[in-house]
């Protein structure tokens, strides 16, 4: 292993250390909307897609889970490990444009940049695409070297899983089509075999996707239409806010990279030079289409179908941004004190981390959505009041959504839960298995849409009870009802 390898992994090694201890220490829930909970829920029952997205970052989340208990730090683990997996990535795209120092430097950057610590720590299909998008770059750069086969088969699996994830990746792959398109040399290779290689294993591994999308009525298009005020002028409205999130984003990094440059001296620092010259090779073109080529296209096509921007969606963006800063740098204003970002980063984390108790009593103050709600509390004694009543297992529960996929991850039972209450929207369970196995249905007290949905599932047929679970800090006391269709054993 050689030294550059070995300080990169050191690196990543303590970003995975770090997020996954700042996130367990600073978190009542695993997310405040109940994303998370919700990909385990899809995720377990292995569907082609899902009503809101396409599988694979629940089928992520599921595998992982089936190695790793289901406990929040082990699915802020995951997070870290995804975060880390975008940063091996962009490595290896940097290599090929810096030197091993100035590659590494702009990796470390990625601790400074909130879309891939803060905001990815909540791991659901906006942060599952980061690893891809950098992959998918690294390995077209790669084809675009050496043309090899097993590099194409990799760019159009690499591909496939970032569609896979969310079809908002399709502002990636548009931008290396316009670049193969419109790059005099990148064209050349459309008469060569590989591209087809790369093209085949695309469509072949989202075959089974697009025949679930022609048979469940394009569910997730729909539920992307749906998103937004309806207006027709939606996209371009939003658009200077989701430009001015982008921006805003990226201010912590280039503060650390401004203190970088005064630690190592008062001399002029910005050089565009080594930026331009990407104009004049392949793989530089490569990366000026995929990193600036897609945010392009996610305006045009924002704006052209109307869609709402939201900054999420900004995450992937960034996976070339620390190199297109470092390009900007003069050479030899980063390297007289190589020492000065390894210890702010040091002292980043260890702020970070003696900061993590004011933190979680920030956030035990936040009421919204379901911040704080003891999900998994609330979980543990809807199990328990099915225990009490049946001996057969919790198979399947429904209700509010966190509560519902609360239950199934929290649980060891680890039911099947139905999704907007809509046996339509859970093809995995029907009322043939509800009537067999039965299920359990929880909402909370006055939640009225939750409650009419609860006796329309049960059909009048149904016992009926009551928990109350305290809140964090014991200040609130969470009343749950819950309606029991019992098992076709429990009947006889």
């Amino acid at each position: 292993m050689t030294g550059t390898t070995m300080r990169m992994g050191l690196l990543l090694a303590l970003f995975v250390a770090l997020w996954t201890t700042f996130a367990t220490l600073t978190q009542l829930n695993l997310d405040g909307f109940g994303d998370m909970l919700e990909n385990y829920s899809w995720g377990i029952a292995w569907e082609q897609g899902y009503y809101k997205h396409p599988p694979f970052f629940a089928w992520i989340t599921a595998a992982w889970f089936a190695v790793f208990p289901n406990a929040d730090w082990a699915y802020y683990l995951l997070s870290a490990v995804n975060g880390a997996a975008l940063m091996f990535a962009s490595w290896r795209i940097a290599l090929r444009f810096l030197d091993p120092w100035r590659a590494f430097f702009a990796t470390a950057l990625f601790f400074f940049l909130p879309p891939v610590t803060f905001l990815a720590l909540k791991y659901n299909a906006n942060s599952a695409m980061l690893p891809f998008w950098a992959a998918t770059v690294w390995f077209y750069l790669r084809f675009l070297e050496k043309g090899r086969y097993s590099d194409a088969v990799a760019l159009g699996a690499l591909a496939a899983a970032s569609i896979l994830i969310k079809y908002f990746s399709a502002a990636l792959l548009g931008a290396i089509v316009l670049h193969v398109l419109f790059d005099r040399e990148a064209r050349s290779l459309l008469t060569k075999p590989g591209v087809w290689v790369a093209s085949f294993a695309f469509i072949a591994l989202m075959t089974p996707h697009l025949l679930w999308l022609v048979n469940n009525d394009f569910l997730p298009l729909a539920y992307v239409g749906e998103q937004g005020d309806g207006s027709a002028l939606i996209g371009l409205t939003s658009a200077p806010r989701f430009v001015g999130a982008l921006l805003a984003y990226l201010l912590p990094v280039i503060l650390v990279l401004l203190a970088v440059l005064l630690r190592n001296g008062r001399d002029a620092w910005f050089d565009p030079a080594a930026f331009l010259a990407l104009r004049k090779t392949l793989a530089g073109r490569a990366l000026l289409w995929t990193g600036f080529g897609s945010l392009g296209l996610t305006l045009m096509l924002g704006a052209v179908f109307a869609v709402q921007f939201s900054s999420v969606w900004a995450l992937p963006l960034y996976f070339a941004s620390p190199i297109f800063l470092i390009l900007c740098v003069k050479p030899a204003r980063l390297e007289r004190q190589k020492l000065a970002l390894p210890s702010i980063l040091v002292l980043y984390g260890a702020c970070l981390l003696a900061l993590t108790p004011f933190i979680y009593r920030q956030e035990a103050q936040k009421t919204s959505h379901y911040n704080d709600v003891p999900v998994k509390a609330l979980a543990l004694q809807i199990e328990n009041a099915w225990k009490q009543r049946f001996e057969a297992p919790l198979t399947h529960v429904a209700g509010d959504k966190i509560l519902a996929s609360g239950t199934t991850f929290y649980t060891p039972s680890r039911p099947y839960s139905m999704q907007a209450n809509s046996y339509a929207l859970t093809p995995w369970i029907t009322p043939a298995k509800v009537a067999e196995k039965g299920m359990a249905i929880a909402c909370f007290e006055g939640q009225n849409d939750c409650l009419a949905a609860a006796e329309n599932l049960s059909g009048g047929t149904f016992e009926e009870a009551e928990i109350s679970v305290p809140g964090f800090g014991g200040k609130r006391h969470w009343k749950v009802r819950l309606f029991f269709i019992p098992p076709a054993s429990e009947n006889t």
